[in-house]
């Protein structure tokens, strides 16, 4: 699992600016600021990261644990095309294991994580860092 974790944290900064050099067979396998990310199916497999497709034009019921709370900010990772993405929702509602949600960025058939959410937010996070780092969670 170190493993998987040490592969998926693979990183170069190059200057000032931050630079994102992916490692060959690594868990990232692209990146970009505007798009997000994309992981090999390896990497979700190992990680037990799964999605689960939204149905209907919402508002949507999802699990719990696909919430990310960032100080002051509630999101769901959405993978489109392959990348993967923070979307910032609304919790309209919530049960002890389901959360209603609401968001302009989320369409019918997205798919929405559901379980391995943290490991998408350290990636995020490091990913979009401005002081990455050749680094292991």
């Amino acid at each position: 699992m170190k493993y998987i974790i040490v592969l998926l944290f693979s990183f170069i900064i190059f200057g000032s600016e931050t630079t994102v050099e992916l490692k060959k067979g690594g868990a990232v396998t692209a990146f970009t600021k505007e798009d997000g990310f994309k992981l090999s199916d390896k990497a979700i497999n190992n990680l037990g990261i799964k999605f689960s497709p939204i149905k209907g034009s919402g508002p949507w019921v999802v699990p719990k644990s696909a919430l990310v709370r960032i100080k002051y900010s509630t999101g769901v990772y959405r993978k489109w095309d392959n990348w993967i993405t923070l979307v910032l929702v609304k919790v309209l509602s919530q049960t002890k294991n389901t959360v209603t949600i609401r968001s302009v960025d989320l369409e019918a058939q997205d798919l929405v994580a559901i379980s391995g959410v943290t490991f998408l937010r350290m990636t995020d996070a490091d990913l979009n860092s401005d002081t990455v780092d050749s680094c292991a969670h």
